[in-house]
């Protein structure tokens, strides 16, 4: 087979998807086509008004600004494939099942300390994922309206980096509480078995459907797959990961919330795409 036959070859496994909406650069519109092959980016056109190639330098603008959009949302999208709705459901679990660590009198002094810590933990989970849920569906509406209106409007790209921002920040203190009692988790599981009979009956079955949900084959893994995704909402950032959780969550909306507002996206990492 020849090598033009072989590139023919391989458009043909290609899937084309045009962009339900427009972007502008200097006050001109452009529609972009997205090649795909095998769930992969294999090329990307820009056409102008007309339905032709646009220039190169307009082209890679108009990508640069694709690129923004989707860096806004590159968390969630990831978050969403690796975590699916699983977040969501666990979040209203443990509200049906966290009651039995507020028991003061049921853990001793040793292990009380562990209880509390993984009690905040859970409270924060719940409090961020329910956040997390409005943002996604503010997020989902807003993506609705520049379908239905074809275009990035202004006031769309602003209210895309307020979400971005909210979310993020949600996510991030979400995901460092869950990080740092992740042994809390272990070792109540533990204390839990070594001592389930000499707990009252009704305590022993409260606690012992909290224990089964908090396990590495239900909510434990969910939370691990969520602390996995944490370099990504570091990446860029300073963030010192020594400091007290609260400050740490503070200099994560700071850090993030500039890096958002002054991002300029690797041009240079999808012009190899450009087929103009």
């Amino acid at each position: 087979m020849t090598d033009k036959a072989v590139k023919q070859q391989k458009r043909l496994l290609e899937q084309v998807h045009l962009l339900p909406y427009t972007i502008d650069v200097e006050e001109e519109s452009f529609q972009i086509k997205i090649y795909t092959k095998l769930g992969k980016i294999s090329g990307i056109s820009v056409l102008d008004k007309e339905g032709s190639l646009s220039e190169r330098s307009k082209a890679e603008q108009a990508v640069a600004k694709l690129q923004r959009y989707n860096f806004y949302f590159e968390y969630l999208t990831k978050r969403s494939n690796v975590v699916k709705e699983r977040d969501s459901i666990i979040a209203e679990r443990i509200e049906q099942t966290q009651l039995i660590l507020n028991n003061n009198q049921l853990f001793g002094s040793k292990m009380q300390p562990i209880v509390d810590n993984l009690s905040l933990a859970l409270e924060v989970y719940k409090q961020q994922q329910h956040k997390m849920d409005i943002y996604q569906e503010d997020i989902a509406l807003l993506n609705e309206k520049i379908k239905e209106q074809g275009s990035i409007q202004p006031e769309d790209w602003h209210s895309a980096e307020d979400l971005s921002i909210a979310f993020m920040s949600a996510a991030y203190a979400q995901t460092i509480y869950l990080e740092a009692t992740r042994t809390n988790r272990q070792l109540l599981a533990k204390w839990f078995h070594e001592h389930q009979k000499r707990i009252p009956s009704n305590e022993r079955k409260a606690l012992g459907k909290l224990i089964s949900l908090l396990s590495d084959t239900n909510a434990g893994l969910v939370f691990d797959q969520i602390i996995s995704l944490l370099p990504l909402l570091e990446n860029d950032l300073l963030i010192d990961r020594d400091d007290e959780l609260p400050k740490r969550s503070q200099e994560f909306n700071k850090e993030y919330a500039a890096h958002c507002r002054f991002y300029k996206p690797n041009v240079e990492k999808m012009a190899k795409f450009i087929r103009n």
